[in-house]
């Protein structure tokens, strides 16, 4: 479980981001971090993943204090997924960078070996395994630091903008593994900006930089229009479509 308790933040010489922040997550949910651009979606996955301190408040993980523990101890439990590749790349082989996490955790060749053939798999990058990272196209570079993170096998996978800049097929395989995260019962956070893929793989929503900021269901979120305007987002798709059809047969009703 992860909880954010009253969290507290504010850049220097800047308003508060975050005021007696709350939220909860359990086991298999898939939280969606949305917001204007400026709302503090990045910088609030920085503080779950303990690259920030709070000023007050704190992230509690499986009951334990995020500011106490060291940064080892919070890569058992939280894997990010920044939106830039290269920054998280340094190895001379796909299969040396995905191997890394795991030498880390002192594991037995075998069972390194095993993490890093399953992600390669679910990755797509299973014919990859000799290329230098930085030879790999984007999407793939995108990949193969989720690749990464998912050999370390956290409870929590954080990802910023995971869909950009992929196409498809890329963006499909990208919602498989995030179904499997959550039927293996591990929580998924996400920043994105694109409301139809947030519809489509998250379960709760955070609305960050309107009036409103508190923790709640895809389905109340959207159907709450001054609350969808107020957050500066766009409605996805297909709820638009079921609003018109509703609104439809009620008229016709009426």
């Amino acid at each position: 479980m992860l909880k954010i308790n009253r969290l507290w933040f504010v850049y220097p010489s800047s308003t508060p981001l975050f005021d007696d922040l709350n939220a909860t997550l359990y086991p298999g949910d898939v939280l969606a971090i949305i917001g204007r651009n400026g709302a503090g979606k990045s910088t609030l996955l920085r503080l779950l993943n303990g690259l920030l301190k709070p000023l007050s408040g704190h992230v509690d993980v499986d009951g334990k204090n995020l500011s106490e523990l060291k940064i080892h101890e919070i890569a058992r439990h939280i894997g990010t997924v920044f939106q830039s590749p290269e920054q998280q790349l340094f190895a001379s082989t796909v299969e040396d960078e995905i191997a890394f996490g795991p030498k880390q955790f002192g594991l037995e060749q075998q069972q390194i070996d095993a993490r890093v053939s399953a992600a390669l798999e679910r990755t797509g990058l299973s014919s990859f395994t000799s290329h230098h990272p930085l030879d790999l196209d984007y999407a793939s570079r995108r990949f193969l630091t989720l690749a990464c993170v998912l050999a370390n096998s956290p409870d929590i996978l954080l990802l910023d903008e995971p869909q950009r800049g992929l196409d498809r097929g890329w963006t499909e395989r990208l919602e498989q593994i995030i179904a499997e995260e959550k039927q293996s019962g591990r929580i998924v956070i996400l920043v994105c900006h694109d409301m139809d893929f947030v519809e489509r793989n998250a379960t709760v929503i955070l609305p960050l930089g309107g009036k409103t900021i508190k923790q709640q269901t895809v389905s109340d979120f959207f159907s709450d229009k001054a609350l969808v305007e107020d957050t500066s987002v766009e409605t996805p798709w297909k709820i638009r479509i079921r609003q018109a059809v509703h609104r439809k047969k009620t008229l016709l009703v009426g």
